[in-house]
């Protein structure tokens, strides 16, 4: 039995070898990135009362008081820390910043364990408040949450509001 090659005229490079060789370079260089978003709409009221206004993929604070949102962020690998957590919001207060908290416990979910780290926006408008990996080991398979507070309406029909959360793994 004669094993045949296709070959390239020009090259004289067997095809096969080429395709391997593509195969192997794409399969090597490729980083693995998964990337999870979740709906600001995913994030409930914190608190007793449901004060939060949800519509579509947003939930927003139409109220004259600062109300918090609390997002659960489901993880497809909970022993690895994460490379990145972007909250995208919209602040429409002129003198307070939206505010987020992410958290991290073990799976008591005990307060004291684990890592948290807060961030703001910074003045009005669309916005992007990133947590970048944590510098601590997270607790294997424990809970993780954003927490947001969100600034009062100034004016009518301008409330602030989290739009979407992405989780970089």
């Amino acid at each position: 039995m004669e094993v045949c090659l296709a070959r390239d005229r020009r090259s004289g490079i067997p095809v096969l070898a080429v395709a391997l060789a593509l195969i192997l370079v794409g399969a090597t260089g490729a980083a693995a990135q998964d990337i999870q978003t979740f709906p600001g709409s995913s994030c409930q009221a914190s608190g007793s009362t449901q004060d939060l206004y949800y519509s579509g993929v947003l939930v927003a604070n139409r109220g004259n008081i600062t109300r918090s949102a609390v997002c659960p962020l489901v993880r497809r690998n909970g022993t690895e820390n994460w490379v990145e957590i972007v909250v995208y919001v919209r602040d429409r207060h002129s003198t307070l910043n939206i505010t987020c908290t992410a958290l991290a416990r073990d799976r008591t979910g005990i307060a004291g364990t684990g890592w948290s780290d807060t961030r703001s926006s910074a003045g009005e408008g669309d916005q992007e408040i990133v947590f970048p990996a944590p510098g601590v080991g997270l607790p294997d398979y424990g809970p993780y949450v954003v927490t947001c507070s969100l600034p009062p309406m100034e004016e009518v029909n301008q409330p602030s509001w989290i739009a979407s959360i992405t989780l970089e793994e």
